[in-house]
C-alpha cells in the first residue's frame, strides 16, 4: 500500500473517527485506527462494540491495500507532521508503516488488520430526516440534561419520539428534564433511544456553510447518520425509557417573568459562595416584583444579588443545584422567560416566553432557609 494525500485532510479524519475510540477499549484492536486505500480514496475507520465512525479523504494512491496502526500513535505524529503532504508506505515483511512528510521519515508499527472488524453497513427499514439546524437545535436544547452515569444507560440518551404531527427530544438525569419539539410529518409513531454520545458527534459535524438535509436511518437496533463524509453508526440504547409526562405538575401556583441574562449572571457570580464540588446549591427567594439569589459558604463567604421579576401568586423560596439553572438559561435564545412554581420541593418549570414547544422541569433541593 502506497498513498500520498494532504496532511491536513488526513489529520482532520483521524481526529473526527477517533472519538469513537473508548477510552478503555474491550479489546487491544478496537485502540487502532483503520485505513483502506481503494482508488484514490481513504476510507478512514475507527469503532468500539457501540459505535463506529468512517469518513473519506482524497488520496493520490499508487498501491491499494489497508493498515491498522495504533490511533494514539498515530494521530499525535499527524498532528505534528511539517509538510503540506504526507506520504504513507506500507511495509508488509516488517509490519511497519513509513510516515514521510518534507523532510521527516518515520516507521510506525502496524496491528493485524485481520483482527479488525468490517464497518457496519445496512438497508435501512425506516428514516427522520431533517434540516440540519433543526436537529442541531433539537440536540443542543436537549442533550445537557443526559446522565454521564454509565451505570444508568437509559438516561444517557436521547428519547426520540415521533407523534402527533411532531418530533421531541428528551433528556433527563432523573433530577433535571429538558424537552423540545418541532413540527415533523410522518405516517407512523416513533420512539428511540439514541445514545448522547452519538447526537454529540452528530452535532460537531454539522458544520457545512450550506443548508442540508440529515437522514437517520434505521434498522433493527442500530442507527446510521451520512454528514458529507463522514459516516456514523451506532447501536441504540435498549429499554423503555419512564413516562416524562407524569413528571410535569399539570399547574403552577406561582408564575414569575425575568430576564434571562440577568439571572445567569447572578447565579453565575453568587454560586461561587457555595460549597465547591458537583452539588453547588443557590437559594432563590421570589417576591412580587424580585428575585433574590443567594448562598453561602464556611470556607469562602457569603453572596447576594437581587434581580427584578414580575410575578403571580404566592412568593416562595426555592433552592437548586447552581449548574442545572444555568445550564438551562445559557440555551434559551429568548430575553425573557418564566419560572413556575408550587412549593418550595416540587418540580420547577423554565420555559422561554416566545418558545412554546420547549420547557426544563427541574428537581428543588431541600434546605434550611
Amino acid at each position: 500500500m502506497k498513498f500520498t494525500c494532504s496532511t491536513t485532510s488526513l489529520n482532520k479524519a483521524i481526529q473526527t473517527v477517533q472519538r469513537a475510540i473508548s477510552s478503555k477499549p474491550t479489546a487491544p484492536i478496537f485502540s487502532g485506527i483503520h485505513i483502506i486505500a481503494a482508488e484514490n480514496i481513504l476510507y478512514v475507520q475507527a469503532m468500539d462494540l457501540n459505535m463506529a465512525i468512517s469518513c473519506t479523504v482524497e488520496s493520490n494512491t499508487e498501491a491499494n491495500g489497508e493498515i491498522v496502526v495504533s490511533a494514539k500513535h498515530f494521530s499525535e505524529l499527524m498532528r505534528k507532521l511539517p509538510g503540506e503532504t504526507v506520504t504513507i508506505i506500507k511495509n508488509k515483511e516488517e509490519k511497519t508503516i513509513s510516515v514521510k512528510s518534507a523532510k521527516s521519515d518515520f516507521q510506525l508499527l502496524l496491528m493485524n488488520e485481520d483482527d479488525y472488524p468490517k464497518f457496519p453497513e445496512f438497508n435501512p427499514e425506516k428514516q427522520i430526516v431533517l434540516e440540519d439546524e433543526k436537529i442541531k437545535e433539537l440536540i443542543k436544547k436537549t442533550i445537557f440534561s443526559c446522565s454521564t452515569d454509565e451505570a444508568r444507560p437509559l438516561f444517557t440518551g436521547i428519547l426520540v419520539e415521533i407523534s402527533e404531527g411532531k418530533i421531541t427530544f428528551v433528556g433527563t438525569n432523573t433530577h433535571r428534564l429538558a424537552i423540545k419539539s418541532m413540527p415533523y410529518a410522518s405516517d407512523e409513531d416513533m420512539s428511540i433511544i439514541i445514545p448522547s454520545r452519538v447526537l454529540s458527534e452528530i452535532a460537531r459535524n454539522l458544520n457545512s456553510d450550506i443548508p442540508q438535509e440529515i437522514k437517520i436511518s434505521l434498522l433493527n437496533n442500530q442507527i446510521m447518520v451520512v454528514i458529507d463524509q463522514v459516516v456514523i453508526v451506532s447501536r441504540l440504547i435498549e429499554g423503555k425509557f419512564p413516562d416524562y409526562r407524569r413528571v410535569i405538575p399539570p399547574s403552577f401556583n406561582t408564575k414569575t417573568r425575568f430576564n434571562v441574562k440577568e439571572l445567569a449572571g447572578a447565579v453565575e457570580r453568587v454560586a461561587l459562595f457555595s460549597s465547591d464540588g458537583d452539588y453547588s446549591i443557590i437559594k432563590v427567594s421570589v417576591g412580587d416584583t424580585e428575585i433574590i439569589i443567594s448562598s453561602s459558604s464556611p470556607d469562602v463567604g457569603k453572596g447576594r444579588e437581587d434581580i427584578q421579576c414580575r410575578t403571580e401568586g404566592d412568593g416562595l423560596n426555592v433552592a437548586f443545584n447552581s449548574k442545572y439553572i444555568l445550564d438551562i438559561l445559557k440555551n434559551l435564545s429568548d430575553e425573557e422567560a418564566i419560572m413556575e412554581l408550587n412549593n418550595s420541593l416540587s418540580p420547577v418549570c423554565i420555559k422561554p416566553v416566545g418558545e412554546e414547544n420547549y420547557i426544563y422541569i427541574v428537581t428543588p433541593v431541600r434546605v434550611v432557609f
